[in-house]
């Protein structure tokens, strides 16, 4: 094909040809990667060492859950909103990224080495023969906390650069990819990673730290933003923009509703996610690398499953996957209270609950794209997150209560309420959905000015 009959692909005012295209797809796909394996470290590494030192259920929950949440709601809609209005030469979105990366790393390599740091210090101020756990569990939350705060920089932003980036007729197909290299940063993480976290906790976060320094700052390096117009004209000061961004986002029911269902699907997974693997080592005898392995199973079949759940979306609407799959949550939660009582069975569910949670993850993103006012994305997409991370503080707190009185057996008791909850909700959703123009027309109910 010559020079001048070349497709040509436009994104705002970027262009590509198919070489652009490929060169886009591998360094955005890379920082995915990257961003998926470092993620995965903090929630394993936490839980673990905190319980290591006497640690409560409750204060795991609020240390891995409830902090991290109260800061996602600070942080969140000013970083987004800020974005959003950000004309630098380097984009509006990567200088917010690229300022936290190094943040991320240093954090994240202290976490690592938090029982050494805190045995050092407790010994230094307190002498050789005084007990280091409290002090470690500070350390661990200071640290934690930092990690936390940074990550939020890329965390918060990070999706918005598709929209930014990615040509529209192109993005399906690129959230697939998206979902298999997040996937397979699961499966790398369980099936090589997982088995060293206990025994070496400070090379892990080392190796880790260093290698997403470089891959996710070479990411936000290579990959342009375009021009922008310029941003809506401010309002009078702090105030009227507050009032402006509250106005848009919380004073419709339609919002609201939306805005409360997600977040409860958020909340359902919470015990899971922190005591998963407290869950399998204590009540199951499965080891860390028995574990890794079995995690690593389940990132296969998301990996699998990735690229099909988005063709669906696509074909049905994600809203109808979304939805379904939220019922098969239920169903397995029902299976594993009952019947997983061993290795095996551990094993049964973990890949059962694989399949539903990649349709439902899978098809959240595309949920939100397809719902959301597209104008104002990262808007609501931020206002989104202000809801469920206030519910978050609460249920990581609350689900850490729960288990301490009931015991690692009632995760799945917790995941089945809470999807219930979420399932009914966007039941109605779906019902507004369908009298907003459904899948023939959908336009976003107006926007209310505050």
């Amino acid at each position: 094909m010559s020079a001048l009959s070349e497709k040509i692909y436009r994104c705002g005012t970027l262009t590509y040809t198919r070489k652009g295209i490929v060169t886009l797809f591998l360094w955005l796909l890379w920082g995915d990667f990257c961003l998926s394996v470092m993620t995965r470290v903090e929630p394993v590494i936490v839980p673990l060492m905190l319980k290591m030192h006497n640690a409560s259920n409750l204060t795991i929950g609020l240390l891995c859950g409830s902090i991290p949440a109260m800061l996602n709601f600070i942080v969140n809609p000013i970083i987004s909103t800020v974005s959003d209005r950000a004309r630098t030469r380097w984009g509006r979105r990567m200088p917010f990224m690229l300022a936290g990366t190094p943040f991320v790393s240093l954090f994240l390599i202290l976490l690592g080495f938090s029982d050494e740091i805190g045995r050092f210090l407790v010994h230094w101020v307190n002498g050789p023969d005084a007990d280091p756990s409290v002090f470690i569990i500070g350390i661990l939350a200071l640290f934690s906390s930092a990690y936390c705060f940074f990550n939020l920089f890329a965390g918060c932003i990070y999706y918005y650069v598709f929209s930014d980036v990615v040509p529209q007729e192109l993005t399906g197909r690129f959230l697939g990819f998206f979902r298999v290299i997040g996937s397979a940063g699961g499966l790398f993480f369980n099936m090589v990673v997982m088995k060293y976290v206990a025994a070496h906790m400070g090379i892990v976060c080392l190796i880790i730290g260093i290698v997403y320094f470089a891959g996710f700052s070479g990411m936000c390096l290579n990959v342009k933003e375009g021009e922008y117009p310029p941003p809506p004209p401010k309002g009078k000061g702090w105030l009227d923009n507050i009032k402006s961004y509250a106005g848009e986002c919380f004073t419709m029911p339609y919002w609201m509703i939306l805005f409360i269902g997600l977040g409860l699907n958020y909340a359902s997974t919470v015990c899971r996610g922190l005591f998963n693997l407290l869950y399998a080592m204590e009540n199951l005898q499965v080891t860390t690398g028995e574990y890794g392995y079995i995690m690593a199973a389940y990132s296969v079949v998301t990996l699998v499953l990735a690229i099909p759940v988005g063709y669906l979306c696509d074909k049905f609407h994600p809203i109808k996957i979304y939805i379904a799959a939220a019922w098969l949550v239920i169903a397995v939660n029902i299976f594993g209270f009952f019947f997983c009582i061993s290795k095996t069975a551990f094993f049964v569910v973990t890949i059962f609950l694989a399949i539903v949670y990649v349709a439902q993850e899978g098809s959240r993103l595309p949920l939100a794209i397809s719902l959301y006012p597209k104008e104002k994305f990262g808007q609501f997409g931020s206002a989104a997150s202000m809801v469920k991370a206030i519910m978050m503080v609460a249920a990581n707190a609350a689900g850490g209560w729960f288990i301490d009185l009931l015991g690692y057996q009632y995760i799945f008791v917790w995941d089945f309420i809470f999807t219930l909850a979420s399932v009914l909700i966007l039941h109605w959703i779906y019902i507004r959905w369908q009298a907003l123009g459904g899948e023939k027309g959908y336009i976003p109910p107006q926007i209310v000015k505050g």
